[in-house]
């Protein structure tokens, strides 16, 4: 019944997910430093600290439930004394993830998923700090080593409803080398020369927001996040299926934006933004390096 474990999780829980195992916690650092402010002096540092976990019940040979839950903490910090206390801001994301998979045969199944958050930088915290989203994905296995994966994202963001198409395989080239994807989400190809090393390329791309207040008179507004990196990577096994995972890149059209909450567009789908007439306004950093150093449990299904 192994079969039964595979599946699927929203955004950067599709990078733990292989043919042979599932990750079922993560526990990560990931901090860009040094970025530049428009045309200022100024330096902002980014970090982010990120916990999941997921459970995954067999309800019988077609059907698996998911539970799931992460919490994510982020800090944007000035390096200049002068400025920080007024320049810095914090924000948070927690989240609980609940699906279920279907296995329609042999070759396809479903997973469907329910996904409430709280965004919010925790200041005057009420029910419009919640979203909901939802996702439907699907893998098809056209062979032993080739599987199709397509579906849609939803999620109520407050800069508005935010659709995203997804398409994509999972391609084992020869017993080192897999190529997977997930358009427009991310890209990523492996080289697993041992049982215990994995390297490879990789391409993530993020877009999300926050209820926050950038200010003491500014109670209205939320951070609209985009944030897309490019990394090298690499990952060894320390025993007992735990797995030390880093991860080096550089940020590609990155943008952190406040915006008032009644300046939305009409739609997103996928990258592109459809009747969106929001004014123009300064990113909080710049494109910068990326690092990153996560431990995971990783469950073998072999």
């Amino acid at each position: 019944m192994r079969h039964l474990f595979i599946f699927i999780l929203l955004f950067y829980c599709f990078t733990g997910f292989t043919q042979n195992s599932i990750d079922l916690a993560n526990v990560y650092w990931r901090t860009s430093l040094g970025n530049a402010v428009g045309n200022s002096d100024l330096k902002r540092n980014f970090n982010m600290y990120v916990a999941d976990a997921k459970l995954p019940i067999v309800l019988n040979d077609e059907n698996v439930f998911i539970v799931g839950l992460e919490y994510q903490h982020n800090t944007i910090t000035v390096q200049d004394d002068i400025f920080s206390g007024a320049l810095n801001y914090e924000f948070a994301s927690s989240t609980l993830q609940l699906g279920l998979e279907h296995k329609w045969n042999a070759k396809s199944k479903m997973l469907f998923m329910a996904v409430p958050r709280l965004n919010t930088d925790y200041n005057n915290v009420n029910i419009s700090h919640f979203q909901l989203g939802g996702l439907a994905f699907g893998t098809t296995s056209r062979s032993e080593n080739f599987d199709w994966k397509y579906g849609l994202y939803y999620n109520g963001e407050f800069f508005g409803p935010m659709f995203v198409p997804l398409f994509g395989f999972n391609w084992k080239i020869n017993e080192k080398w897999r190529l997977k994807t997930v358009i427009p989400i991310n890209l990523e190809l492996s080289y697993q020369p041992k049982d215990w090393l994995r390297s490879g390329l990789r391409f993530d791309g993020v877009n999300g927001s926050y209820k926050t207040s950038p200010g003491a008179f500014f109670p209205n507004y939320h951070l609209d996040k985009a944030d897309n990196n490019v990394w090298a990577f690499t990952e060894f096994n320390l025993g007992k299926n735990v797995w030390f995972h880093l991860k080096a890149g550089a940020s590609v059209l990155r943008k952190y934006r406040f915006y008032q909450d009644d300046n939305t567009l009409n739609l997103k789908l996928g990258p592109v933004n459809i009747g969106d007439d929001r004014p123009t306004t300064s990113t909080l950093f710049e494109n910068g390096w990326s690092f990153e150093a996560r431990f995971i449990y990783r469950l073998p299904l072999d």
